[in-house]
């Protein structure tokens, strides 16, 4: 049986704990195994370790995912690995990377500069596609606001309105500042804080609903939308 393979560099362990649950959600009944990875070195000198081998025998499709450890290594671990992933038969590869702590201001400057950087790539090889999180991939979690009252039944829309003045129904999502500040304002009404751990960021994942994501968040989110049309793209074309 043929085997249709993806790689995906996220920029950090909260990229890569959301693209492994969009995953699974979207391939749904299609058995899908993924293999993570995460850099490790220096800027020079990196090598990936891996982290988790989540194997399914006979499955159809396969996704190698690469943990970059911050924004400004995922183009350049992309292209360090591109001729080793088209020579493998890769279909495409998928970069994840989100603004902070620049500013919506330099939005058009950096998608340029990632544009100019995969043009040369896409020459020689197989696709690069950047998803560009704005400003950080908590604004998909916030856009999904009724994860919260699962984590807490207390956290509904109306107190977090209410104690907080987050509008989380009409605000645009992808115009907050610092959205991992916010989720941290939502998790004091509860007496906790947020700070990016694998066990908070598991919890919000774990909560969120996929079925709405998939009909009504990525209205609110384009970058989401654009990287589920990828992900779904690749699960839904016949295997050569």
């Amino acid at each position: 049986m043929n085997l249709k393979k993806i790689a995906i560099f996220v920029e950090g362990q909260t990229e890569q704990i959301f693209v492994v649950k969009l995953l699974k959600e979207i391939a749904r009944q299609k058995d899908i195994s993924i293999k993570i990875y995460k850099f490790q070195g220096t800027k020079s000198r990196r090598t990936p370790h891996l982290l988790e081998d989540m194997n399914i025998e006979n499955s159809r499709f396969f996704a190698l995912l690469y943990d970059c450890t911050c924004e400004s290594q995922v183009l350049s671990d992309i292209k360090s690995q591109h001729q080793s992933l088209t020579q493998n038969n890769y279909t495409k590869i998928i970069g994840v990377r989100d603004l902070y702590p620049k500013s919506l201001d330099d939005k058009q400057k950096i998608e340029n500069g990632m544009k100019g950087f995969i043009k040369p790539l896409n020459k020689t090889g197989i696709p690069i596609y950047m998803i560009l999180a704005i400003m950080e991939i908590e604004a998909w979690f916030l856009a999904e606001w009724q994860c919260f009252s699962k984590i807490d039944k207390l956290l509904t829309y109306e107190f977090i309105l209410q104690s907080c003045g987050l509008d989380l129904i009409n605000i645009d999502v992808e115009t907050i500042p610092h959205p991992s500040d916010d989720i941290d304002k939502i998790y004091q009404l509860i007496g906790r804080n947020y700070t990016k751990t694998k066990e908070q960021v598991t919890e919000i994942v774990e909560s969120i609903d996929y079925q709405l994501v998939l009909s009504d968040v990525v209205k609110k989110a384009k970058q989401l939308k654009k990287l589920i049309e990828e992900i779904d793209e690749f699960l839904s074309q016949s295997i050569p």
